[in-house]
């Protein structure tokens, strides 16, 4: 979300600043969704909205500033009285204007190892190292992030970090899963996508997001996109942005626990020596 000064002095001033920076008529897209004839549409767009003026291009101006790079492994540990403890990492992953093709690829792999079916989910839930377990990504324009969460106890944090770092390395390999759990993972987000547009008022907020993120070139190839993903992508989007790549590890436990799951951070990845606790 930005610098937590940043949010933190956040005043009406420069929520107004952002408004009259970005929210042109120029800069926006109007979607209407429902029972509605284009012909309806075009007439309350200019009854409603030709008195709002067109403004300056804000992005001419204002360029959207480089994500920096993580610079090194990050530790942040919140202390809450819980019983299991939560940990949560994160690594910079493809943006879609760079790389849009790891985009695609990256759908297709969260999904796999989202199955029960999925060795990633027998080796670290059903093994009972973990309550619960996900790898996922979230498609941005400007460097989308990659999520590894998992819940697990405080006896089996260590090894439970461990099988999570070793399941990551396994997945480069060819035969970590199968033809049908690849095919399959295609077809099903590809359904799943066709029945997102069955209800008009969940389309409508699909398009805009994609309009807004990647634009609609990106959306309308989506499909025949996915369906290219190949083992050797997947293995080529993990060991670019995830296999020994910097990332920020956060980690929910009870006080109790902290300093014992501190020292195994400590000891286990070497260079998180520094571990901030909140």
């Amino acid at each position: 979300m930005g610098e937590r000064d940043v949010i933190l002095t956040t005043d009406t001033k420069k929520m107004q600043t952002i408004q009259k920076r970005f929210y042109h008529p120029n800069n926006s897209a109007l979607l209407l969704a429902g029972d509605i004839t284009a012909d309806e549409g075009f007439a309350l767009a200019e009854k409603y909205f030709t008195s709002w003026e067109v403004g300056p291009d804000p992005f001419k101006e204002f360029k959207v500033p480089k994500h920096p790079p993580i610079p090194e492994n990050q530790v942040v540990v919140v202390e809450k009285p819980v019983n299991a403890v939560t940990m949560m990492f994160r690594w910079h992953g493809p943006s879609v204007s760079k790389d849009p093709k790891a985009t695609y690829t990256a759908d297709v792999l969260s999904f796999i190892l989202g199955q029960q079916t999925s060795k990633f989910h027998k080796d670290v839930v059903e093994s009972g190292l973990s309550y619960g377990a996900n790898f996922s990504y979230y498609t941005l324009n400007y460097t989308g992030p990659i999520t590894l969460f998992a819940q697990t106890s405080p006896e089996n944090f260590d090894a439970c970090q461990k099988a999570l770092f070793d399941e990551l390395k396994r997945m480069t390999d060819p035969n970590y899963f199968t033809d049908e759990q690849l095919e399959n993972a295609k077809t099903i987000l590809a359904v799943n996508e066709q029945y997102g547009r069955e209800r008009a008022s969940q389309f409508v907020h699909t398009v805009g997001f994609w309009w807004a993120v990647a634009g609609l070139d990106y959306y309308m190839d989506y499909i025949d996109n996915l369906n290219k993903a190949t083992r050797e992508d997947i293995a080529n989007y993990l060991e670019t942005y995830v296999i020994d790549q910097p990332y920020l590890i956060g980690v929910l436990a009870a006080p109790e626990h902290t300093e014992k799951i501190g020292l195994i951070l400590n000891i286990k990845e070497g260079e998180l020596e520094d571990v901030e606790k909140n």
